[in-house]
């Protein structure tokens, strides 16, 4: 079964990249290309699923569709404005790239090929904030750590298996069938050593486990 890309498309799209551009590209790269305007349209097979983020709350309307989204895929945003923060949200809460209304085919198609081999797609200077913030959350930890005695933070065996499993790049999805659980229960461990770390994301868990269970996520 070959795999698809399902471009999710604004009911008032702000022009139609998604159809006359996207969609032709995508094809090219052997991806069966759907479009619809409802969330609950992706089908099971998708790897790509592209949501259309142009509104002016776009960030708010992002977690609305995301919430009734029942399929395990990547995600890329596409015709988003010159809007910064949104595309730092993006990033630092596992949206695999972003397309901009600005972008010709040449930069679309480079990016879509560097998707394809699971990679991000973003702009440096968008890496470079990510990685900065990182860096300060890196920081902000080890100065935790110098000010005195810390309540020790005690993950589960599961949960320690699934951050493993993420710092090896694997997808909910597939840590789900590694651990013979379902995707739901791998996001309720995600959630927990979220809360117990007190981290916000992938990126500042994998962080804080580098820092301070690196030997048990090898």
């Amino acid at each position: 079964m070959s795999s698809t890309a399902f471009l999710l498309l604004d009911k008032e799209p702000i022009n139609t990249i998604g159809v006359n551009v996207l969609q032709p590209l995508l094809k090219t790269q052997g991806l069966d290309v759907i479009t619809g305007t409802d969330i609950s349209e992706v089908p099971e097979n998708t790897r790509l699923l592209f949501i259309e983020t142009a509104a002016s709350d776009a960030w708010g309307q992002l977690k609305e569709q995301l919430v009734n989204l029942k399929v395990s895929c990547d995600i890329v945003l596409f015709n988003l404005d010159e809007n910064p923060e949104l595309a730092n949200r993006a990033l630092l809460s596992g949206i695999r790239g972003v397309f901009y209304t600005t972008d010709n085919a040449d930069v679309l198609m480079k990016g879509i090929r560097l998707l394809m081999e699971d990679q991000l797609w973003y702009r440096r200077e968008i890496m470079c904030n990510a990685l900065n913030r990182m860096l300060q959350f890196n920081k902000d930890a080890l100065h935790k750590l110098t000010e005195g005695d810390i309540e020790p933070v005690k993950l589960t065996k599961r949960e320690k298996a699934i951050i493993t499993l993420m710092s090896k790049g694997s997808k909910n999805k597939e840590i789900a069938e590694d651990l013979n659980i379902s995707p739901h229960t791998v996001k309720t461990h995600l959630y927990s050593a979220f809360r117990k770390t007190k981290c916000r994301n992938r990126i500042e868990l994998l962080s804080w486990a580098q820092q301070n269970i690196p030997d048990e996520i090898r």
